[in-house]
């Protein structure tokens, strides 16, 4: 077939990039113990699997997964925590919900969707990404206060 059109190397990375959807579920978790943890002050298993509507099965073999990583502590029967470096990712994600969040509000969308679609594109929008539209955001935002 030869060179490849630039739209088909495109559409392979993009599905490379779907099929990595252990590390979002990594992400749903790191993100669910973080919000928990700041509700709460602790986290049990039975709360992650609450908040992610999954059996406590599978939370507990993510939980070991995201221990050997590095993410988590864990203490069996008693809790789970974030590490630092758990916690470093959580406050990421968050900051990056936050700022959606406020830009889909900004725009008009409804509450309850923009937080929707807040929490599906986090996981899939680059650093890069989100600060070109925080750019955006700020010189709309600029220009609005100038009228």
């Amino acid at each position: 077939m030869g060179e490849k059109p630039e739209r088909l190397n495109l559409l392979k990375e993009a599905h490379r990039i779907k099929r990595s959807l252990s590390s979002m579920a990594e992400e749903d978790y790191i993100e669910a113990i973080y919000e928990l943890e700041k509700e709460l002050g602790y986290v049990k298993l039975s709360d992650i699997a609450e908040v992610l509507g999954v059996r406590l099965s599978s939370v507990t073999e993510m939980i070991k997964k995201l221990e050997k990583k590095g993410f988590v502590e864990y203490k069996r029967y008693r809790y789970v925590k974030l590490t630092d470096k758990g916690r470093e990712i959580g406050e990421k994600i968050s900051r990056k919900h936050s700022f959606l969040l406020n830009f889909f509000l900004a725009l008009g969308v409804e509450r309850g969707r923009a937080n929707i679609e807040a929490e599906l594109l986090e996981h899939f929008l680059s650093d890069e990404t989100i600060e070109k539209l925080r750019e955006l955001y700020e010189k709309c935002m600029k220009i609005d206060d100038e009228n």
